[in-house]
């Protein structure tokens, strides 16, 4: 078992146990309360604890999960209790109420509304706790401006926290999210295709185009290559065009999934991958992901799967 702290996984501060009889035990010296994240080895599920107290209990259970089909093992790492940390207690009571109300049959409206309103009182109760920042990061949910005001109630103690930081980088994602609304036009971009000839987006205009971030290490991108596939032969020759955009860091692998997965519509790549100017702009952070364009170039729909965009095209072709 291995244990990191407040997200700093690439740094040898990360210490470990041996499992001995289905149980681990670590010791060490930190500043607390702080944020461990708990995980197995390279390929396993990463779990949140607060530690604030001298004595902690973790009780986990794991299973091994086959990811495809060339049994690449996930190893499902579950935080099951969090004995002797009354910070943890106050995260994991939050989330059992979060987990009811997405389960519940109100609408999404609905949904926003409540958690706002329960997460405006929880910060109101514990502004210096850094739970009421780590929750406020997690809330993907709300609105830009719910999420700047409930941010200003957190004590400005806790400025400098790595839960104060993932605040300020869920409020540059929703910022960004503007980008994305229907409508809105494309931000066009010149990238080069395995030949090393320049495609601009720009050169689509006058037909419905579906841009598809990807990259050769993403399972569940190259899950939905055969059904791309089948989406470009069956409307190829009607006024619509695929753009694969690959974040692959290697060029070698890049070329050799295209010839794989037999992708015959044109793919070009970003050499900075995540860190490229359209990833950066519409705040890509992981892959599949694309965009469904109009004629003009403006943004018809998001994050669609195939069956999806389908659906799209046949009513306007």
């Amino acid at each position: 078992m291995y244990l990191f702290f407040e997200g700093n996984f690439r740094q040898k501060d990360s210490i470990s146990s041996e499992i001995k009889n289905g149980k681990f035990y670590i010791k060490g010296k930190i500043p607390m309360p702080i944020q461990g994240r708990l995980h197995m080895d390279q390929r396993s599920l990463i779990e949140d604890i607060y530690i604030d107290n001298s004595k902690t209990y973790v009780k986990c259970i794991t299973r091994i999960s086959n990811r495809d089909s060339e049994k690449d093992t996930l190893n499902m790492l579950s935080v099951i209790s969090v004995r002797g940390s009354n910070t943890d207690q106050l995260k994991r009571d939050f989330e059992s109420w979060l987990n009811a109300l997405n389960k519940s049959r109100a609408s999404d409206e609905e949904k926003r509304e409540i958690y706002y309103q329960k997460l405006f009182v929880f910060i109101k109760k514990y502004p210096k706790s850094k739970i009421s920042p780590y929750l406020l990061g997690n809330a993907d949910l709300l609105s830009y401006a719910q999420v700047k005001e409930l941010s200003s109630m957190i004590d400005t103690s806790l400025n400098n926290s790595f839960e104060v930081n993932n605040v300020a980088s869920l409020l540059n994602t929703l910022d960004k999210s503007k980008y994305k609304a229907i409508g809105v036009a494309f931000q066009d971009f010149i990238l080069k295709d395995s030949s090393g000839n320049e495609i601009d987006t720009k050169q689509f205009r006058g037909k419905y185009t579906l841009i598809v971030f990807w990259a050769s290490w993403c399972v569940p991108c190259r899950a939905e290559h055969p059904g791309l596939n089948l989406l470009y032969e069956d409307y190829k020759d009607k006024a619509f065009k695929m753009v694969g955009v690959s974040l692959d860091k290697e060029k070698q692998k890049w070329t050799k999934a295209i010839m794989k997965d037999q992708l015959n519509w044109t793919q070009v790549i970003d050499p900075n991958a995540f860190e490229g100017k359209i990833a950066l702009h519409y705040d890509i952070e992981s892959v599949p992901a694309n965009f469904l364009l109009d004629k003009e170039g403006k943004i018809l729909g998001v994050n669609l799967t195939p069956k999806e965009i389908e659906g799209i095209i046949k009513k306007l072709l």
